[in-house]
């Protein structure tokens, strides 16, 4: 029964992961899950901010240049977030891409209009031979 609920979980999670646009009828953006090279090319446009939403364990392992961070399971995650320009597009992005997804789905609830998550998070950024750097 305990391998049965945590099938569940897993299957809930990871169905959750694939979702290619959400659409919130409260509230008026969505989320743009993008491969890692369309995430290179939207940073390099200047339109919008880079967040990082891993630990501090994960950050020690190298960031992509210039981002914010701000761990979800921190306390205060969505006032943190307030501190963030709402009238600019929000890269978002984890290790894998799934907390990278709430966070954007936060992000939304919270005024944001335009975020895009990167699927495959920083393990595919890394694949892809894009730089990532100590976070200071």
């Amino acid at each position: 029964m305990k391998y049965f609920a945590i099938f569940l979980f897993a299957l809930t999670f990871l169905g959750s992961c694939n979702s290619k646009t959400s659409e919130n009828s409260e509230v008026s953006g969505k989320v743009e899950e993008v491969d890692a090279v369309t995430f290179k090319n939207l940073l390099a446009s200047g339109n919008g901010i880079v967040l990082d939403v891993r630990t501090p364990e994960e950050v020690a392992q190298g960031i992509i240049p210039d981002a914010y961070v701000i761990d979800i399971y921190q306390s205060g995650f969505e006032e943190k977030l307030q501190s963030l320009p709402k009238d600019k597009e929000v890269y978002v992005y984890c290790a894998v891409g799934g907390r990278s997804r709430q966070a954007a789905d936060i992000l939304l609830n919270n005024g944001f209009t335009k975020v895009y998550n990167l699927s495959g998070g920083i393990v595919d950024w890394k694949k892809n031979g894009f730089e990532a750097v100590k976070a200071d």
